[in-house]
């Protein structure tokens, strides 16, 4: 038996892919990838010889089958609606993948179908939201928070005590400082500094990064 067990994807593009690394180096074997099209594989890794069950609105009986005998459920797509309905549907199933590479705090507080990327780093008393993908090399520092379903690109650095609302996207590079709040829904621009709080459903670039 595997160290992790049987682990489904909802998804196949190339976070998927990522994903699909990452839980294969913890352990996993991938048996099930649900996503609209049929991933297109020459046969390799990650996806080659995976069956497709089909689309999430009308998937393949033997999904079920699948979760009846233990198999997990990763929602390994960047839309945070997406994530957040296909984690809701099968919230009992989720797993939580993270990459062998990634430093995470024993402190910290990590939620359902959370995805820590390679080279992530989570420090003390960090907490994670339900669904939030803290990708490649990302930093989540010390007391910082993100909410549920958020997402920290690749090379993010949330500073410490800094909030981040649900389904917020910190694109790449980009800095929040320490005790800083960010919205609900908002984005901030790859490589900004957020210097100050930032409300809602805004759109922020720039250093400092302010609503465009």
């Amino acid at each position: 038996m595997n160290e992790h067990g049987e682990l489904v994807l909802f998804g196949a593009g190339g976070h998927a892919a990522v994903v699909a690394d990452a839980a294969v180096a913890m352990g996993f074997v991938l048996v099930g990838v649900v996503d609209a099209m049929r991933p297109v594989t020459d046969g390799r890794p990650p996806f080659g010889g995976v069956p497709w069950l089909g689309p999430p609105d009308d998937p393949d009986p033997s999904l079920h089958e699948l979760l009846g005998r233990g198999a997990r459920v990763h929602a390994a797509v960047g839309d945070a609606g997406l994530r957040r309905r296909w984690l809701g549907d099968h919230a009992d199933h989720a797993a939580c993948i993270v990459h062998p590479t990634a430093v995470v705090s024993p402190s910290a507080t990590i939620g359902e179908g959370v995805f820590i990327g390679p080279r992530a780093v989570v420090n003390a008393r960090a907490v994670i939201g339900t669904g939030t993908i803290v990708n490649t090399a990302a930093i989540l520092e010390h007391d910082a928070r993100t909410g549920e379903f958020c997402h920290l690109a690749p090379g993010a650095i949330v500073l410490g005590n800094a909030m981040v609302g649900d389904q917020t996207l910190v694109g790449s590079n980009a800095t929040i400082l320490p005790a800083i709040t960010v919205g609900h829904r908002t984005t901030i621009g790859a490589g900004s500094v957020v210097t100050s709080d930032l409300p809602d459903d805004v759109r922020a670039f720039g250093n400092p990064a302010r609503d465009r």
